[in-house]
């Protein structure tokens, strides 16, 4: 096959070099191909002319009847090639997007042959309405007239800088939190006065507090020392590897609010939507 097609472009461009170029092989690979043909069938299919090649007459008719072959076989391979889904429209957080999810969706498209628009987006979306096909939500819920099930298990820890942990006052213990600024995530206000009270400080009282509405703000600030925030390990792993945020403390709170996978009911029998869903929690755990 790698001579007939050799041989079937070096009959259209009569030039090895070009035909050997547009195949993406070398000239003389090219030209070994053809000779090879040239000595399978026990004649010549072209006059090497300096410059240039022509074809011989048993190389005008041998030409028709190739590409007359290679046509068929594209169009039965195209025939039998599986149609690609349509793409899935999936609703997601910015923060969940960017830390984990735009990364790991090649691996999805590639193992499923499934494409997926993804729009990053605080805004839930309404599946009445919007062109939309799956959700990833935070929170409890449940969600009225939704399917939703929980994805992960998440915990949440404080991260800063390290030279906010190693600085002056030091974060050795809980306690020392109140030399500091603690950064909120307002989409989750309840999160600091719930780790300080498993942490044993339930009125632990800081030195300032500012807030974000968006979790990769929050992280920005305390990888640039401006205080303490709350995060869990799936938004925040690629900056502890990098040393530009750390943990201070080892005490860590499950999380009563987690990552949703959300759908409409009838759109659970989705060969698609399954193999999203069950992807996502296989790839989470």
């Amino acid at each position: 096959m790698d001579a007939l097609r050799a041989f079937a472009r070096a009959a259209r461009t009569l030039s090895f070099k070009r035909a050997a170029s547009e195949l993406h092989v070398s000239a003389s690979a090219l030209s070994r191909r053809i000779q090879a043909l040239e000595e399978h069938l026990g004649a010549p299919l072209f006059r090497r002319l300096n410059p240039g090649l022509e074809l011989t007459p048993m190389g005008s008719r041998y030409r028709e009847a190739v590409e007359q072959a290679l046509a068929r076989l594209e169009a039965a391979q195209g025939e039998l090639r599986p149609v690609a889904a349509p793409a899935l429209r999936l609703s997601a957080l910015p923060s969940f997007s960017e830390s984990w999810l735009v990364p790991r969706l090649p691996e999805f498209e590639r193992a499923h042959g499934i494409g997926i628009e993804l729009e990053a987006t605080l805004r839930y979306a309404d599946f009445e309405r919007d062109r939309v096909d799956a959700a990833i939500r935070f929170g409890t819920g449940p969600w009225e007239g939704l399917h939703g099930e929980p994805i992960v298990q998440l915990e949440f820890f404080p991260v800063c800088s390290p030279q906010l942990r190693d600085g002056d006052p030091p974060l050795r213990a809980p306690a020392d939190l109140a030399r500091h600024t603690l950064i909120h995530v307002t989409q989750v206000p309840d999160a600091w006065r719930a780790w300080l009270r498993s942490a044993g400080e339930p009125g632990l009282e800081p030195r300032r507090e500012v807030r974000y509405d968006h979790v990769a703000l929050a992280l920005s600030a305390a990888e640039t020392g401006q205080g303490v925030a709350l995060t869990a390990p799936l938004l925040c792993a690629q900056r502890l590897r990098d040393g530009r945020l750390c943990r201070p403390f080892a005490h860590a709170l499950i999380s009563d609010a987690t990552y949703h996978f959300v759908c409409r009911p009838q759109d659970l029998g989705d060969p698609r939507i399954c193999a999203l869903r069950d992807w996502l929690v296989q790839a989470l755990a």
